[in-house]
């Protein structure tokens, strides 16, 4: 029987449950760290029994002390890179949720420190690994596809004001301020995956703040919370649009992949269902022009379906466990997940010079990298930076008083259910 490996988790929300998931990949959960001791005491007793042995910590730097071999991260989605690069530095194997990093000057310093040192980092971007994507995947990778020529994903989320009570503390909590084209890797990942491309251009374009959309803003929001557009070229000259965490009211997610000798595509329609069409001078008379079909996991892998994002929590955790093993490379390694992550910042400041292209540098080139050394441009409110950009396209967004006070209502009837749960 293969040796546990010990896993550190930081982040007691999202992390405790992709934790439950990695124990099947090999990984013993051992160490908890949350700013919040009401989250790790809840974490632990939503593991049972396994919870009696983790130990928690609220310092991250106590955390790293303890004996364990990897750290996932998913603490806020803000502050990953500077975690990544501590655990690193630790000596720790990491696999971090998305987003990759926040700055692009944060890009260059984890990719630097992922390039000094002999651990793992995998980047858990898990739409890839949905049934439909793996399917997608090893269709195009056959070449009866041809060549890659348009893509188009999307992420699509609305959430309510008792959601927003739920995932967003309050004003400040970066889901309340975090520019809607920053949280894109959930349909970027699936495309690049794919096809084997990666961004070479991003033209930006928000939707300015609905102020008239009551039911979605939750008394906290102070971004453009509707909906963007990324279109990228890609480094084979395809282009590819893609719309990252829109809040339309069409809640679920879409892939489509166009080559020059067919097409793929799966829907909000019938999530299950994937289409797959040929035209006639592209296809064997005797080969229909639409096919129909559900695609099942690879043998072996049929328990992926009873995991989370349809099954790509199960094969993150098992190919990082793989990669630590060394039996392969990381799947989304460190220069994939800048590719995936810097589309959204670019973009942002795009949209914010009107969709003006935004220059995708391959960070593989530390010639070219050099040039984001320092950068540290964001919209983090509490964060200092020059020619600091705001969360909106429109400047300023106050809350209205009456509005923040029922998400505070909201909140803390959330707050008391994690300690009676």
């Amino acid at each position: 029987m293969e040796k546990k490996i010990r896993l550190g988790v930081f982040g007691a929300g999202r992390g405790a449950y992709l934790a439950a998931i990695a124990a099947n990949a090999g990984f013993e959960l051992v160490a908890l760290c949350d700013i919040s001791p009401l989250m790790c005491e809840h974490a632990k007793r939503k593991l049972g029994a396994a919870g009696d042995k983790i130990t928690c910590y609220s310092d991250y730097d106590k955390f790293l002390e303890h004996d364990f071999d990897a750290v996932l991260i998913a603490n806020y989605a803000t502050q990953h890179a500077p975690a990544a690069i501590k655990a690193l530095k630790a000596d720790k194997h990491v696999m971090s949720e998305c987003m990759a990093f926040f700055t692009m000057g944060e890009a260059l310093e984890l990719v630097e420190a992922v390039e000094q040192s002999d651990r793992v980092y995998y980047f858990a971007e898990n739409y890839p690994y949905s049934v439909r994507n793996l399917e997608m995947t090893r269709r195009f990778r056959s070449g009866e596809m041809g060549k890659f020529i348009y893509g188009e994903a999307e992420y699509i989320h609305p959430t309510d004001a008792r959601e927003r009570a739920e995932l967003t503390s309050g004003p400040d909590h970066w889901r309340a301020w975090l520019p809607i084209t920053y949280y894109c890797t959930h349909s970027m990942g699936p495309v690049m995956r794919i096809t084997g491309t990666r961004p070479v251009r991003v033209n930006g374009f928000v939707v300015p703040h609905d102020f008239d959309d009551k039911n979605m803003h939750g008394g906290s929001i102070k971004v453009d919370d509707t909906m963007s557009i990324l279109m990228c070229q890609m480094d084979n000259g395809a282009i590819v649009k893609i719309m990252p965490c829109a809040k339309l009211r069409d809640h679920g997610n879409r892939v489509r992949i166009c080559g020059n000798q067919g097409v793929m595509e799966w829907t909000q329609a019938d999530d299950k269902l994937l289409r797959v069409r040929k035209m006639k001078y592209d296809r064997a008379p005797e080969e229909p022009e639409h096919v129909f079909y559900r695609p099942q996991f690879p043998a072996g892998y049929q328990d992926a379906g009873k995991a989370g994002h349809g099954g790509g929590d199960y094969f993150t955790s098992r190919y990082f466990a793989a990669a630590i093993r060394g039996e392969i490379e990381p799947d989304i390694n460190v220069y994939q997940a800048v590719d995936m992550t810097s589309i959204g910042i670019l973009g942002y400041r795009s949209a914010l010079e009107h969709g003006t292209p935004q220059e995708v540098v391959d960070f593989r080139d530390k010639a070219a990298r050099e040039k984001f050394r320092g950068d540290n441009w964001n919209p983090d409110p509490a964060r200092p930076c020059a020619n600091k950009p705001l969360p909106s396209v429109l400047g300023k967004i106050d809350i209205p008083p009456e509005e923040l006070a029922k998400f505070r209502e909201l909140r803390a009837e959330y707050e008391k259910s994690l300690e009676n749960d």
